[in-house]
């Protein structure tokens, strides 16, 4: 288990970058925690958290990779329609997912002071 505090680029729109965190989820019930930091007080909207594409089936990452390295892709392209924006606002401070059953990239436009990411 660890946690990181995340930031990113908040003054411009950037393209996604679309990666699993590890790739991996132990015992199958491994979950990621966000919790959400605005930028403002009361915040209600998107760009907080992270933008995610629900996959179809689990991807787990080979077994030759490295456990704490992203699995990243690269050439990935996704049309707007699969792209899963995440709403924050009061009682929406926090997401869960598995890292196998979605790819997930910095939001379009960081409106955020910070993510804490627990793993």
């Amino acid at each position: 288990t660890h946690w990181i505090d995340i930031v990113g680029i908040v003054d411009r729109k950037i393209p996604h970058s679309w990666h699993q965190d590890t790739g991996r989820s132990p015992n199958g019930d491994t979950r990621t925690v966000l919790l959400g930091f605005p930028k403002d007080d009361n915040y209600d909207g998107c760009g907080v958290f992270s933008h995610a594409i629900k996959l179809k089936y689990e991807r787990l990452a080979k077994e030759d990779h490295p456990p704490q390295e992203p699995v990243v892709y690269p050439k990935l392209a996704v049309g707007n329609e699969f792209i899963v924006r995440p709403r924050f606002a009061k009682g929406c401070e926090i997401i869960i997912f598995r890292d196998i059953d979605v790819l997930h990239s910095s939001p379009d436009i960081a409106y955020r002071s910070s993510v804490m990411r627990f793993m």
